[in-house]
């Protein structure tokens, strides 16, 4: 067992002692099994997870504040995870002002938290068909007053995308994790197609998280009716652009990859209507990134501005509630240039899994005989431009009690003639089933 996985299995187990009443401290087992007859991503279709969630209870009024999952798989210790989604501390003051520090989650933009595209904030990629919402690391203030509220971010301090872990021996990528798209194995070099050796030159650790960015947003209406929120950032991507170079070595082909932080500028806006049977609301998001600077002998991708909007409605019908939502984006596409730049190639950097798509969500929650709650989601998210459907089944019980118990099933389909990022992803229908009970 590797010295971060003992390290990872150590700080769920601390947090686990020193939670106190103000936080719902969870130790949690969980299952995996892939199930498309087509899954030959690893050595094995089933895995097994131990770990623990900790939670701070959102209606406390404690300094610190936590959201954070741990988990460590067994017999495959590269699936294992650590996700602080938030760690701050928050004080309030008389002017109906509130300061942060620390790792907070906030609605920068519905458009961007909805669909989880990685604008303002950065994802939990682990899994690239369930990603998480992580918060921003800074310093946050917030004031409210009468249907009014502005907020504003500044930091020192950038923690980019945490996407699915990945091992690399001897210049090869291994088949140990299903949500790590394997890079093309061999190239056209001089005429001839010959085989690739990967060298990843990971950057320090300081040249990546010392990286300075600060926002503001303005929020408009009461809890019920016309509201707008108004926002702007610059930041650094959340994506890190990756540059790489070709060299011939005898009858293989190294690639030296680089990865670099880039800076864009964002603004978005959401406007819409809210009233006691849900809400409605149009979003758009505009995205201005700046290409980063590679040495040269480099190939090095070019980001293209992006334009996103879509409509999002909410409706409840106790015991049920519904959500429709539509995501279009124009631009955002990524080019290599360089000596070795092919433009039939698909760069190495990606921005966006998908750029247009549609989703339908139910859910249902009902409590039974006072002694247990079901929790139940059906998504169903489809794409006809990028060819791709997803369904989401999820089902939870809470017991009354420490107890609960869940089900998840997700289903994916894919068009393999398209050219779409989704493909790396059509043989992974997968079945969770997990249990936790609360200490």
């Amino acid at each position: 067992m590797g010295r971060n996985h003992l390290f990872l299995i150590s700080a769920i187990l601390f947090f686990s002692l020193v939670s106190h009443s103000e936080i719902r401290t969870s130790m949690v087992v969980q299952g995996l099994s892939f199930i498309s007859p087509d899954y030959e991503s690893a050595s094995s279709k089933s895995f097994a997870f131990l770990g623990a969630n900790l939670k701070t209870n959102p209606k406390s009024d404690d300094l610190f504040r936590i959201n954070l999952t741990g988990m460590y798989a067994m017999g495959n210790s590269v699936l294992s995870f650590l996700n602080i989604r938030e760690t701050y501390f928050s004080t309030s003051f008389e002017d109906k002002s509130e300061l942060h520090i620390g790792r907070k989650l906030h609605n920068w933009s519905s458009l961007d938290s909805v669909w989880n595209l990685g604008v303002y904030q950065p994802q939990f990629r682990w899994n690239p068909l369930a990603p998480e919402n992580q918060g921003l690391t800074g310093l946050f203030w917030e004031k409210r007053n009468q249907g009014f509220a502005v907020s504003l971010f500044a930091s020192p301090l950038y923690i980019p995308d945490q996407g699915a872990s990945f091992e690399l021996k001897d210049g090869q990528f291994q088949a140990s994790n299903p949500w790590f798209p394997m890079p093309p194995q061999n190239v056209r070099f001089q005429g001839q197609l010959l085989p690739i050796d990967y060298n990843v030159d990971k950057p320090e650790v300081s040249e990546v998280i010392f990286q300075t960015q600060y926002g503001a947003q303005v929020r408009m209406g009461e809890g019920r009716g016309f509201f707008a929120n108004l926002a702007g950032m610059y930041k650094p991507s959340n994506q890190l652009a990756l540059g790489y170079k070709g060299v011939l070595v005898t009858t293989r082909v190294r690639i030296d990859v680089t990865p670099k932080v880039y800076y864009e500028n964002v603004y978005s806006a959401d406007f819409g209507y809210r009233d006691t049977w849900g809400a409605a609301q149009l979003s758009v998001l505009y995205s201005q990134p700046k290409d980063p600077k590679f040495d040269d002998g480099f190939n090095s991708p070019q980001f293209d501005e992006s334009l996103s909007w879509g409509p999002q409605i909410f409706f409840r019908y106790q015991p049920f509630t519904f959500f429709l939502a539509y995501l279009d984006t124009t631009g955002g596409k990524v080019k290599d240039v360089g000596p070795d730049a092919d433009d039939n190639r698909a760069s190495l950097s990606n921005r966006f899994q998908f750029r247009q798509a549609a989703l339908a969500r139910a859910t249902y929650t009902g409590v039974f005989w006072n002694q247990f709650r079901l929790d139940s989601t059906l998504q169903y998210k489809f794409s006809p431009s990028e060819s791709f459907r997803q369904i989401n089944f999820k089902n939870a019980v809470k017991l009354r009690g420490p107890w609960a118990f869940w089900v998840d099933v997700l289903l994916i389909d894919t068009d393999s003639e398209k050219n779409s990022a989704m493909e790396a992803y059509k043989s992974l229908d997968q079945v969770w089933a997990g249990v936790s009970y609360d200490i």
